[in-house]
């Protein structure tokens, strides 16, 4: 009893040093059970993926991981070591890192690229997908066959469904584990990608397209959640900060005036696609498959060319100024447009900007607008005003997007028994 209170009392007389032990305890013993719980999650993946790689029969195969290490604040490198290279080795691939070192270094790489190996595996954000996407697509040859797969360590990864900025350490390793090991398994599934073409523009690149699986958004929201760094030393508030203080500026996009255009979706006729093309077969890449018979790769798919549909050439025209324009795929194939009213006060948009921020809120506007194609032509291309691709930024220049259902094969996290081998 004595021991008790003389421990009281030296907690008392000592409280500054009292609770600053108590916080480091306090935080070690968290770190310990986050480090304890992220050991088992990882043991149990790399057990699946050992069993995967130990399958007798089953050829090596080669992936290419494009790996950005600048991605969110240059530590995409140190989560891609600690949570998916492991499983890629062990599940028995013949792994080949390229580093990006620049801007348009992952879609320069792919559209030089020589043969297509079993997969292309994207370890970054949404610009890094973006770039390989669209270095796949611009060339002639069809591609499709050869997936992607998406490692999040980026710090935005809408195409994923992560946000970095949200993850606790055991979430982190969760997600990018099961990202890699649904690689292992194979399992694949069909992704809409949006075609983005510049309609007036001088320059080479500008004239040949760019491809984007998440989104285009344009307006004030974008335009500030950018500036977020810029308020690094209020930690984890730096969004909260950033529109706190830039929603009273006049540089934002507060008003998007543009005239509009877009056409319905179409299920399919002559006029958006003559033939709808099937993704050849793949190699089993079993060792008994060199002995059966080869079959013709690819498969015949639905003809459109007799299919006549009126509607799908028809345009419809928005005209006037909105705070926000985002456009994005749709479940169904078709672009989802929305476009959101001005705003009536700064400090209604913060609050709505929060709410966004923390997930209760999407991007307000009004009904979405399904399309095939949108074609968007600003009323006047101030310089540094911009809009995002992929959470990319581009000049603002009158554009066309449109639709390419089913374009690329991307690794969903669906468990499968199957392993690449088998795709």
């Amino acid at each position: 009893m004595a021991f008790v209170v003389k421990f009281a009392k030296s907690v008392r007389n000592h409280w500054k040093k009292s609770t600053f032990a108590a916080a480091v305890i306090c935080y070690g013993a968290s770190y310990a059970n986050d480090k304890l719980k992220i050991n088992n999650l990882m043991r149990k993946y790399c057990e699946e993926a050992s069993a995967a790689g130990s399958v007798l029969g089953q050829q090596p195969q080669r992936v290419i991981v494009l790996l950005n290490p600048a991605a969110n604040r240059r530590s995409a490198e140190d989560a891609f070591q600690k949570y998916c290279e492991p499983i890629l080795h062990l599940a028995g691939f013949l792994v080949d890192i390229v580093k990006t070192d620049s801007e348009g270094h992952a879609r320069r790489y792919i559209e030089e690229l020589q043969h297509f190996p079993s997969a292309i595996v994207v370890a970054g954000g949404d610009g890094t997908l973006s770039e390989v996407v669209t270095g796949v697509l611009r060339r002639s040859e069809g591609n499709d066959k050869c997936p992607i797969g998406m490692l999040p360590v980026g710090r935005m990864n809408a195409s994923s469904g992560v946000e970095a900025a949200k993850r606790n350490r055991v979430e982190e390793a969760r997600q990018l584990a099961e990202a890699a090991i649904s690689i292992v398994r194979g399992n694949t599934a069909k992704r809409h990608v949006m075609k983005i073409e510049v309609i007036t523009g001088q320059e080479e690149e500008y004239r040949r397209p760019v491809y984007a699986v998440g989104s285009f958004q344009w307006g004030a929201f974008r335009d500030i959640l950018c500036l977020r760094d810029r308020y690094w030393y209020t930690g984890p508030l730096r969004e909260y900060m950033a529109f706190l203080v830039n929603s009273f500026s006049s540089r934002p996009t507060w008003e998007c005036a543009a005239d509009i255009t877009y056409t319905p979706p179409c299920s399919g006729c002559r006029n958006c696609g003559a033939t709808e093309k099937k993704a050849p077969q793949a190699h089993s890449g079993r060792w008994w498959s060199t002995f059966t018979p080869k079959t013709n790769g690819s498969t015949p798919g639905r003809d459109f060319s007799n299919v006549i549909n009126e509607m799908c050439t028809k345009e419809y025209k928005i005209e006037g100024k909105h705070s926000e324009i985002t456009v994005g795929t749709a479940t169904e194939p078709a672009l989802e447009m929305k476009l959101s009213p001005a705003e009536a006060s700064s400090f209604s948009f913060i609050l709505k900007s929060w709410k966004r921020l923390q997930g209760q809120l999407e991007a307000a506007g009004r009904e979405a607008i399904e399309a095939r194609t949108v074609q968007i032509l600003p009323e006047m291309m101030e310089k540094e005003k911009y809009y995002s691709i992929d959470n990319e930024e581009y000049d603002v220049k009158p554009i066309r997007i449109t639709l390419l259902p089913n374009a690329i094969n991307m690794f969903s996290s669906e468990k499968s028994p199957n392993c690449l081998n088998g795709i």
